[in-house]
């Protein structure tokens, strides 16, 4: 699995990256101001990506600003702010949950990164797939950003101890016109189930509309049998209330065949395999309803190159960074296992009363919730608020509760 038989020290290296996502190119960025030598491969062409807005919050504008200010200054620009959580189940009353956000086009923070990237010194190029490492000719380190389904990473996956799971919802990723200035949860009651959607604007004229029910409510609906154009029309009847005339846009390249998926989990024991590092989605998915994907892949980029920066030899580099994002993923991948899981159990929750039902799905990535009736969890988000001053054992009982901000009916 290495391109040499060497370990080099940290002066100056010879740094491939295959994949030119937000994770490839910020490293690359980040890896050419410390003086390396940094050449990013993308397999598609340039300008063509999949997906439609990101989310992030300040934090991860904070780091930016920590390591790279040029980039987090263009971000700012072009982040598109939205406020508040709203959940809409059909039949009540919205209800609104204070809090806010950014998301910005995925195109658009894709132009932002290769543009600074290229003023960097960073090599850019395009329709360059590797499947093998040996392609890459003589490197000193290998980071495979280059997605869920890494080649990469598949290559050596005994070597990485890759685990792949399924989560069982049926979920697509979708466009529309309709600009969401809040996040929103639209339930749609159907003879055959719930359906849901994951609603956010992300520039003036654009919003992202992820659709997710239980996979016996898509064969319930037949949706199984629609093609892509069938698809479209059949969610926009469901969702005519939130759409308001707008239609839905399936995401670029889709073919006859509507792209529904099923979530996949990924993780990994090793973070490296020789000189290829793992980075982003290659080496960690995090449930797209807590909204973590793209500033996890950020940060793993930050992670690296602090590694890098910080020790004397790749091996010591590398182990850093695994272990330092491992034990700094880890509560974002249980919240974000637990979010999956509430989703895939909408059923257990849904009969509650508007505000209780937001309540609960605000609560989505406790543990606790998962473990108790839904009633005692509430009286215990309750308790957690009226005491603030809870004994050590009571604060450990309700862990999690705390900072919920209880939501509001919205007119």
């Amino acid at each position: 699995m290495q391109c040499k038989d060497r370990w080099v020290k940290m002066s100056r290296m010879r740094i491939a990256c295959v994949g030119g996502g937000p994770a490839g190119l910020s490293f690359g960025i980040l890896a050419r101001r410390q003086g390396h030598e940094v050449t990013v491969h993308e397999r598609l062409p340039e300008g063509v990506t999949y997906g439609w807005g990101v989310v992030f919050w300040d934090d991860l504008l904070h780091e930016l600003d920590e390591h790279d200010p040029v980039t987090a200054t263009v971000v700012r620009k072009h982040a598109f702010h939205w406020r508040d959580h709203v959940v809409d189940v059909q039949g009540r009353a919205p209800v609104r949950i204070p809090c806010h956000g950014f998301s910005i086009c995925r195109h658009t923070l894709l132009r932002i990164l290769a543009d600074r990237a290229r003023d960097a010194g960073v090599h850019l190029h395009y329709e360059s797939p590797v499947q093998d490492p040996a392609e890459l000719g003589d490197v000193d380190l290998v980071v495979a950003g280059d997605g869920v389904g890494s080649c990469l990473r598949k290559r050596a996956q005994d070597v990485f101890g890759t685990e792949v799971t399924w989560r069982r919802n049926k979920y697509i990723w979708l466009g529309t016109s309709r600009v969401f200035d809040s996040f929103t949860f639209p339930f749609v009651g159907t003879p055959a189930g719930w359906v849901w959607s994951h609603c956010y604007g992300y520039d003036a004229a654009s919003s992202t509309f992820i659709v997710e029910m239980a996979p016996e409510t898509w064969r319930g609906l037949r949706l199984d049998q629609l093609d892509t154009d069938a698809t479209m029309r059949r969610l926009e009847e469901l969702f005519a209330a939130q759409l308001d005339g707008h239609s839905l846009r399936p995401p670029s390249g889709a073919g006859e065949a509507a792209p529904w998926l099923e979530f996949r989990l990924v993780t990994n024991r090793n973070w490296n395999a020789g000189i290829v590092a793992l980075m982003g989605d290659a080496a960690h998915t995090t449930h797209f309803s807590v909204g973590a994907g793209t500033r996890l892949a950020l940060e793993d980029a930050m992670g690296l190159a602090d590694a890098l920066r910080e020790h004397v030899d790749l091996p010591a580099a590398l182990a850093a960074y695994r272990e330092r994002r491992a034990a700094e993923l880890a509560a974002a991948q249980q919240e974000a296992r637990n979010s999956a899981a509430w989703f895939e159990n909408v059923p257990r929750y849904i009969d509650r009363d508007a505000v209780q039902f937001a309540r609960l799905m605000s609560a989505r990535r406790s543990t606790l919730l998962q473990h108790i009736p839904p009633g005692a969890y509430l009286q215990l988000e309750g308790l957690a608020r009226r005491a603030p001053a809870l004994n050590r054992a009571g604060r450990r009982a309700v862990r999690g509760l705390r900072g919920l901000r209880r939501p509001t009916p919205t007119s």
